[in-house]
């Protein structure tokens, strides 16, 4: 298995060794958002700077990255702008972002929305308040799936019986817990369910409360949303009228992309 860019790789019966390598490439500028040099891109893939050069010239020809005048190379918004194309995507951001946007000014609070994918929560969209102060997260970011994030547990609180295993495995990827130990998460996640919705002072950030609600289509759970309270003197709604708006706004969004109370019972 290769690790070279940092992704665990799954053997396979098929190989396309130049399409691999493009992807190393991709993959390892992604996490280096100052961009690097060919020789640096050769030395971290364990490649030749000869083996990579032809690669780096299609992939900024084509429009994936873009050359500095100091050499280095970075990702230009081309992969953004395909995952904005892609329907189910699209869809989701149409239909949330002036939700969003309202439930940002109806606040004052930052919200964004965050997703699950390849074991990792993505922040897809963010809506930012008038006001000239929050917290917020920058979109595109993303995060280890674990049970410290709100969105990871949120998404994983309203998974079918029969899905949440998998998901309860990736919120305690980092530890070797016991039975207590999945019981006790297990016992969170029913709590969330049950209540609708998650909500407590941040686990990353201090002054902030997260207050979590699901998004639905009409298959089931598609993202979380997110209002970060932040706490300052000048915050003009209360936690109790921010958490209303946002299960107001979640419903919203949530009927307009098809759920139904029987769709997730």
């Amino acid at each position: 298995m290769s690790t070279r860019s940092g992704v665990r790789r799954n053997k396979t019966l098929y190989s396309a060794p130049a399409l691999e390598k493009g992807l190393d490439v991709i993959e390892l500028l992604a996490q280096e958002p100052h961009g690097l040099s060919l020789q640096e891109v050769a030395q971290r893939l364990d490649r030749s700077p000869n083996e990579l050069y032809r690669m780096l010239d299609v992939l900024v020809r084509r429009g994936y990255l873009a050359r500095r005048p100091d050499a280095t190379y970075v990702l230009t918004l081309r992969l953004f702008e395909l995952a904005h194309r892609h329907p189910p995507m699209g869809r989701l951001l149409d239909v949330a972002m002036p939700h969003m946007q309202e439930l940002a000014r109806l606040t004052g609070q930052s919200n964004h929305l965050c997703v699950h994918h390849d074991q990792r929560l993505v922040v897809l969209a963010r809506a930012e308040p008038p006001e000239p102060m929050s917290a917020s997260f920058r979109q595109g970011a993303h995060f280890p799936f674990h049970d410290d994030r709100v969105s990871a547990r949120v998404i994983s609180a309203f998974q079918p019986a029969d899905k949440r295993g998998p998901y309860l495995a990736e919120l305690l990827a980092d530890e070797k817990p016991g039975e207590a130990r999945r019981r006790a998460l297990g016992k969170r996640l029913d709590e969330i369910r049950a209540r609708g919705y998650d909500e407590g002072p941040s686990d990353t950030v201090a002054g902030v409360v997260d207050i979590c609600f699901p998004i639905f289509d009409h298959y089931g759970v598609v993202a979380a949303m997110t209002v970060v309270y932040l706490k300052h003197r000048d915050v003009r709604v209360g936690i109790r009228a921010a958490r209303d708006h946002a299960r107001t706004i979640s419903t919203s969004i949530s009927r307009a992309l098809g759920w139904t109370e029987a769709a997730v019972a």
